[in-house]
């Protein structure tokens, strides 16, 4: 496998007004693709989110895998042991390796979560994923727009961000959904470390008296989730955590401690396609449910629905939900423009791409138009 070139854009999309999750309002989506082509004209596309040091280290790690006759698995090694150590940390070389995995699967003709072993469904659930809050605009507006918005869209689930305001202001909000959302429909809520551990219980005892599937990072994450073990053990609703490990390891120190239920890795911060399945390989032994963070762009919720694809049941037993897929339903166009073949939902499913690579198809017109910065090796 040998890569002969190498771009990376920056796309961004300013947000008017902000919107965010509890404890910051943000002014703009911002990603950057890596384009790896081998000398034959193959080209396999990653993604990850713009930090500072980002677009630098992928660079360099671009640099490092090109020109290379390797195994993939040789490359992804090499790109984590370069992006690692320097400013782009995990980020960097996961759309490095993202990018390698696409490639190497259009080489061999074949569908990513095929060179992991296959997919083990034709079909995959979305949720409806929030924004967040609106700058201005209280949840009594916001929340009841967000779930008309993902019931006409054909969503059977959406998850909320929770913990800007009190306990007190959001509790008869959330009731007052839950009333007015359809039976069957589920919700999630995500606190985005919104809460010290008191009440992070507290707002944990509304959503579990409220049916809500999972209360998602309601405490800081940065550090190592410290505390969230305390929490799993205190609450009966699932815990959710794991977005933000840059690692196998990170994210196995997390399922050692018991503290997550559900674990979501996220290709484009902890390495890659192959390394959020392994990740759920390691929560599957801990009896842990995998459900992937996506990265709200075109693709990294293409990453996001080929891990899916190689999810097992987590039983025989019909009455277990299927593995869901993260999918934003906020103000962020490049979601679909990026692609010339954009997922369509039917009857609240996502098909899963059977073409090569991760089965999408990035229109590159549109890309380098709309690119506010480019990079060429």
């Amino acid at each position: 496998m040998k890569v002969s070139d190498f771009e990376c854009f920056v796309i961004t999309h300013r947000l008017s007004p902000r919107t965010g999750p509890s404890i910051a309002y943000s002014s703009e989506h911002a990603y950057v693709l890596v384009r790896l082509a081998d000398e034959d004209g193959l080209v396999g596309w990653g993604e990850t989110y713009r930090t500072p040091g980002t677009v630098d280290t992928i660079v360099e790690v671009c640099r490092a895998v090109t020109g290379r006759s390797a195994s993939l698995r040789d490359l992804i090694r090499d790109a984590r042991w370069v992006g690692g150590g320097l400013a782009g940390g995990g980020f960097a070389p996961s759309a490095v390796s993202i990018a390698l995995e696409d490639l190497r699967s259009r080489q061999l003709g074949i569908s990513v979560s095929e060179l992991y072993g296959g997919p083990m469904r034709s079909r995959i659930r979305p949720y409806a994923a929030s924004g967040g809050y609106v700058e201005g605009e209280d949840p009594a507006i916001t929340w009841p727009r967000e779930l008309e918005r993902a019931l006409e869209a054909g969503y059977t689930a959406l998850k909320l961000r929770v913990g800007r305001d009190s306990i007190e202001h959001e509790e008869p909000l959330l009731r007052k959904l839950r009333d007015e959302a359809p039976t069957g429909f589920e919700l999630m809520a995500d606190g985005n470390a919104a809460y010290s551990l008191p009440d992070a219980i507290r707002m944990g005892l509304v959503l579990q008296s409220l049916g809500f599937r999972w209360y998602e990072e309601p405490m800081q994450q940065r550090g190592g989730y410290v505390g969230y073990d305390r929490l799993t053990s205190s609450l009966s609703i699932a815990i959710a955590g794991g977005e933000g490990s840059l690692s196998r390891s990170d994210a196995l120190r997390l399922l050692n401690r018991n503290a997550v239920d559900v674990i979501q890795p996220d290709p484009v911060i902890c390495g890659g396609v192959g390394d959020a399945i392994a990740i759920a390989d390691m929560a599957a032994l801990h009896g842990v449910t995998t459900v992937p963070h996506a990265s709200n762009n075109a693709v990294g919720i293409a990453a996001s629905l080929q891990i899916v694809a190689t999810l097992p049941d987590a039983t025989r037993s019909p009455s277990v939900p299927d593995p869901l897929l993260e999918y934003g339903i906020d103000e962020n166009p490049n979601r679909h423009r990026l692609l010339t073949n954009p997922p369509v939902m039917e009857d609240g499913w996502l098909q899963v791409p059977k073409g090569p690579g991760l089965g999408i198809e990035i229109d590159e017109d549109y890309l380098r138009s709309a690119a506010v910065e480019q990079v060429q090796g």
